[in-house]
């Protein structure tokens, strides 16, 4: 690919920052504003809660608003940013890595549809939900083990209630909620698939370096994929390509052509092809749309 085909400061987009190690939590806190950058992604599962305030996220151009007292949860790997802010108020956001998320063994339904690339918050929210990110935020200081174990415990606790109380879906669909029977291992082969697609997609990886990733055999590390996520991981990985081709065609102004090597696409027919197969109409027509949408008052 030559240079003439890449765009402009998009590797500045992954945010290496919010990622936690193992047995870890990371937890902010600040007032939400329009992010200067366009967007930004990163392979750790963010979890918000906002007080005061309502704002605007932006999911490769696709906006979902995040309401006040209402956690909400999604996997970073998806290029986000703020669009629109109301009120005043603040924001707590907790990081976790995707390993800590799959060692919780939490309810399947819920897994799959934060790993498919849906945005869940609970259905309502309570005077204790507060108490715990207020909680969170002012003990984020205490950072040796037996401090990170039990605020892990309270969280993986409250997502346990939500995945028995039900969740809205504030984008995507969690289609198929039939349960998944896979043990911590395959999960964590699984996981360690997703990381690398997460990680590379925007070059031109083949599925075999993505099955190479892990200690399988090629056919049984992409029934495994299958089995757990609900599709292939060419499937999967043609997603986080147009999510970022999606991203760049709202927010940017480059050419078709360079979106398209950038999101990790081999030609430019093959980006045609895909983008038109998922969304039904050109990147050039999906781009005039949006941009039309994103003008109005």
């Amino acid at each position: 690919m030559s240079a003439g085909h890449r765009t402009e400061n998009v590797s500045e987009l992954v945010d290496l920052g919010r990622v936690p190690g193992p047995n870890r939590l990371l937890v902010e806190r600040h007032r939400p504003l329009r992010f200067r950058t366009p967007y930004h992604h990163h392979t750790s599962i963010e979890i918000n809660f906002l007080q005061g305030c309502q704002l605007e996220y932006s999911f490769s151009g696709r906006s979902v608003p995040l309401l006040p007292n209402r956690i909400t949860v999604f996997w970073g790997a998806v290029p986000h940013c703020v669009t629109d802010v109301e009120g005043v108020g603040v924001i707590t956001n907790v990081y976790l890595s995707l390993g800590q998320l799959l060692n919780w063994s939490l309810p399947s339904a819920m897994v799959k549809a934060v790993l498919t690339g849906c945005v869940i918050c609970a259905k309502a929210g309570t005077e204790s939900d507060a108490h715990l990110f207020d909680r969170l935020f002012s003990e984020r200081v205490r950072d040796d083990v037996a401090w990170r174990r039990l605020h892990l415990a309270e969280i993986e606790a409250r997502l346990r209630r939500i995945a028995l109380e039900g969740w809205d879906s504030v984008l995507g669909s969690d289609g198929d909620r039939r349960r998944l029977i896979a043990p911590a291992v395959s999960m964590h082969h699984v996981e360690s698939m997703i990381r690398f697609i997460a990680d590379n997609y925007s070059r031109r990886i083949r599925v075999g370096e993505i099955v190479g990733s892990v200690n399988l055999s090629p056919g049984h590390a992409m029934k495994l994929f299958r089995q757990i996520m609900g599709r292939s991981i060419k499937e999967y990985l043609t997603h986080m390509r147009l999510s970022h081709a999606r991203m760049l065609l709202y927010e940017t102004d480059a050419k078709i052509v360079s979106i398209a090597y950038d999101s990790g696409f081999r030609s430019l027919s093959s980006f045609y092809e895909a983008f038109v197969s998922i969304y039904g109409v050109s990147p050039g027509r999906y781009r005039k749309d949006h941009r039309t949408l994103k003008a109005r008052p």
